[in-house]
């Protein structure tokens, strides 16, 4: 398949944070409890869950990722610094190169890959984890909708 590649602002944003070495298949789990400590806080959601992955290879049975929350700050502008397990973090203002994979997971890695040729044609270095943002839909729902996951990739020039 044959993605775009933009380059996007990402603004602020609190997230509730757990991270861990496991596998794919604990990212929902993970989001669920994430879920449950921000509303065990007070915190309301606000906006789709993601995943950040701190290596790129995904054939390995565990990976370094964490799973993190998008949540409206206090009315102080702070988020706890943790909640049982997950920790509060404030991801500042960054950009990134953007592409956005419909359905599940099969063929996902063709966004990654073209997500880093763009990164490599611009001449552009790494500047922290690829992030996977399950903006819409889910495989495991009954709906019709195709999941939405955009890739993301911060850069630096």
């Amino acid at each position: 398949m044959i993605y775009d590649v933009d380059i996007v602002a990402v603004p602020e944003q609190a997230v509730l944070v757990l991270r861990d070495r496991g596998s794919l298949n604990d990212v929902g789990r993970r989001v669920a409890r994430l879920r449950d400590l921000a509303a065990q806080a007070g915190l309301t959601p606000a906006g789709p869950p993601m995943a950040r992955f701190y290596e790129d290879e995904f054939t390995a049975p565990t990976l370094d990722y964490d799973v993190c929350l998008p949540v409206e700050p206090r009315a102080d502008g702070s988020v706890p610094d943790t909640i049982a397990e997950a920790r509060g973090e404030l991801i500042p203002l960054h950009h990134v190169l953007q592409a956005a994979h419909t359905g599940g997971r099969d063929g996902i890695g063709d966004a990654w890959r073209a997500v880093n040729e763009a990164r490599e044609a611009l001449g552009y270095a790494r500047a922290g984890p690829t992030t996977e943002v399950y903006a819409g839909g889910s495989a495991a729902s009954a709906s019709s909708v195709d999941p939405v996951t955009l890739i993301r990739q911060p850069y630096a020039r």
